[in-house]
């Protein structure tokens, strides 16, 4: 018969593993790699030399190693094939790579859409594209690549994203969402922050309903500041004058850039009334910022952002927008009956080709 000092302990460590269990779909609703979530041995190996699982007796599913190693940091595959290992048509994580979402949610249509890579994807450029060494657009100063990760070394899932959810201090609640860098292409400190699981917080940027957290219904977009978009500022660290916009650390629109679009906002300015009524009139719709939390009927808070327009990964369109026309089923490339850029003009404008 145990002690009653045993039994206590006993009773603590299932108290913890209950408490831990109950916690678990909180962290999938906004990041991994983080906290409970921060496994070494899901991405690092001591000897680089393992061939089987970590259970007691062996067995369990585990990461194999690459054909090429050590790596560096002893990662168990190069960056971007070791997160494809899990975030590629594995049941154990969200499907970020082409257009068949064979995840662990392969019902949703997601929300930051799907990347491409070279000498994978047929197509490419029509979003992020995994192993690219090209120039950032409408970045200034200039960021490329292999500015950050080594001559020859192209674009790669840690660009964006921090593997180990690190914040680092004065982040505003402790906790990035989607574990996105807090200091992204040239910028410092773009932090993005989320609520997940719970009543709507307007102070944070994000607001994800439940844990299915990559499903683009269960998410949207608050604007706690009604001049910046934090998403915005986050994109602007590698796109920092993008359709005009000035995202580097000055004002909002009218900072350079030109080409196309070269005035078109992503923070600062709400829809006017004839464009939230043309918005309000579809079925589908794109995502747009609110100060107030309501999306729709949208009112006079509403303000378009990068991701009204484009898929943060991409999609099988070009850079990643989303032809969205307002009918028939979503897509991550828009809906059924989107054929064209000017589906996703004609969401807000009466035309689409506008000025």
């Amino acid at each position: 018969m145990s002690s009653p000092r045993v039994h206590s302990a006993r009773l603590l460590a299932a108290a913890c593993a209950t408490a831990a269990l109950l916690l678990a779909p909180l962290a999938r609703a906004g990041d991994y790699h983080t906290g409970s979530t921060l496994r070494c041995s899901d991405c690092h190996v001591m000897h680089f030399s393992q061939g089987h699982g970590t259970a007691p007796n062996r067995p369990g599913n585990f990461v194999p190693l690459g054909p090429r190693g050590p790596n560096k940091k002893l990662l168990r595959q190069d960056v971007n094939d070791l997160c494809l290992s899990c975030h590629d048509g594995s049941a154990a994580a969200t499907d970020v790579m082409g257009p068949v979402n064979s995840g662990d949610q392969p019902s949703v249509v997601r929300l930051g859409g799907y990347l491409n890579r070279l000498g994978v994807t047929t197509v490419v450029n029509t979003g992020h594209t995994l192993d690219a060494l090209e120039n950032a657009p409408d970045s200034v100063p200039t960021w490329n690549p292999a500015n950050e990760n080594g001559a020859g070394r192209g674009l790669t899932c840690i660009n964006c994203h921090d593997p180990h959810g690190a914040v680092g201090a004065g982040h505003p609640t402790g906790s990035q969402y989607r574990n996105l860098k807090v200091n992204p292409g040239n910028a410092l400190a773009r932090f993005v922050t989320y609520t997940a699981n719970g009543a709507n917080n307007l102070a944070r940027d994000v607001y994800v309903r439940h844990s299915l957290a990559y499903d683009e219904s269960q998410v949207d977009w608050n604007e706690p500041n009604t001049q910046r978009s934090a998403i915005a500022r986050w994109c602007g660290g590698c796109h920092s004058r993008v359709h005009g916009n000035q995202l580097d650390g000055g004002g909002g629109g009218g900072g350079g850039g030109g080409g196309a679009l070269s005035e078109h906002p992503v923070e600062d300015e709400n829809l006017e009334g004839s464009m939230r009524t043309r918005y309000n009139s579809h079925v589908n719709r794109v995502k747009v910022l609110s100060s107030t939390g309501i999306w729709f009927p949208a009112g006079s808070d509403a303000t378009p952002s990068c991701m009204t327009c484009h898929k943060a990964h991409g999609n099988g369109r070009p850079r990643g927008l989303i032809f969205r026309s307002g009918t028939g089923q979503l897509t991550e490339d828009g809906d059924s009956n989107g054929t064209s850029q000017g589906n996703l003009c004609l969401q807000c404008h009466d035309s689409a080709n506008p000025d």
